[in-house]
């Protein structure tokens, strides 16, 4: 499709604060074939954010519902977008004006259907200012078709992607089901990679698209008990996943047991060894190595802390 419609989706929660930006700088887009549809996820703030929203009138399509987390807004928008494509704003980031558009242009280079787009982004505090990105080994390649095999190992590597960068094909939920209503912190690397084992290719485009902004209200900075029992649950699909789809030679159980060990799932590491040791992933090296992590895991939490404080000036809880 030469022009598709895309339907870019905010759930909100308590968003007054930042959400106007968000909904500016959508309504801002260069691409002009999109739809806005803001989720009010059962705010609590005195009607700021129902307020907020519809002063908007008809310029977006906006729902209000109970609470039930990021993914049940989520899934809420999808059920209800009718674009082609789907992109996720997070109520306290913003796009820039070229996000869509340089996705689109990306999609038409690409022969490969079975593709998602993703851009790079910026961080920015609370008060809107740049900060220093956290330079990572990334094995993604820039402007180029990544192949599902790499996505998958720097996923298990470095960590999640951005979800606000993705531009995703609608059908794509068909095939992968929705966010996991159950999370409510780890419904987007579940997601990723569910699309990612299904062998989807990722276009890494390196144009900047979105501004993510760090402060101490988000979920990520006060939610860490949330993240241990959601990776529990998680950990449900993924373990027997990764090891359907593992070898020796390419072993994404392993890489999956450091991964949590690395974030402190013991329990889901330990699982890890079990069926790694029954599908015959594993020896005594493999073992050891996530043993390791498993101390590592223990004591990252202080390393963490100590790095934030001194190179990132941006406190965390």
């Amino acid at each position: 499709m030469e022009n598709p419609l895309v339907s870019i989706i905010i759930p909100v929660y308590n968003g007054s604060k930042y959400m106007r930006q968000a909904i500016d700088s959508a309504l801002r887009q260069s691409y002009k074939n999109i739809e806005i549809i803001v989720v009010n996820d059962g705010s609590d703030d005195n009607g700021e954010t129902d307020k907020t929203a519809l002063s908007y009138g008809d310029k977006i399509r906006y729902f209000k519902k109970e609470n039930g987390g990021v993914s049940s807004a989520l899934n809420l928008g999808i059920r209800e977008m009718k674009g082609d494509y789907f992109s996720w704003l997070s109520h306290d980031d913003f796009y820039l004006e070229n996000k869509i558009e340089s996705e689109i242009e990306a999609l038409k280079k690409i022969d490969e259907k079975k593709t998602v787009v993703y851009c790079d982004s910026i961080l920015i505090d609370k008060d809107g200012k740049p900060l220093p990105k956290l330079r990572k080994k990334k094995e993604l390649k820039k402007n180029k078709l990544n192949d599902w095999e790499t996505v998958l190992r720097h996923l298990l590597k470095h960590g999640t992607l951005n979800g606000c960068g993705f531009l995703l094909p609608k059908e794509i939920f068909d095939i992968c089901g929705y966010f996991d209503e159950r999370l409510r912190y780890n419904q987007d690397i579940l997601m990723w990679y569910k699309i990612f084992t299904e062998k989807f290719s990722l276009y890494y485009d390196a144009t900047v698209g979105t501004a993510l902004r760090i402060h101490n209200g988000q979920l990520t900075q006060t939610g860490k008990e949330l993240f241990h029992k959601d990776s529990e649950t998680a950990s449900e699909y993924l373990i027997p996943r990764f090891a359907d789809i593992s070898s020796k030679n390419k072993n994404f159980l392993f890489l999956y047991a450091i991964n949590s060990a690395k974030y402190a799932n013991f329990s889901v590491a330990k699982r890890c060894i079990e069926e790694g040791k029954k599908k015959g992933l594993f020896d005594m090296s493999n073992k050891i190595m996530i043993s390791i992590f498993i101390v590592y895991g223990k004591i990252r939490p202080l390393i963490r802390k100590t790095y934030y404080k001194l190179f990132r000036k941006v406190k965390t809880q």
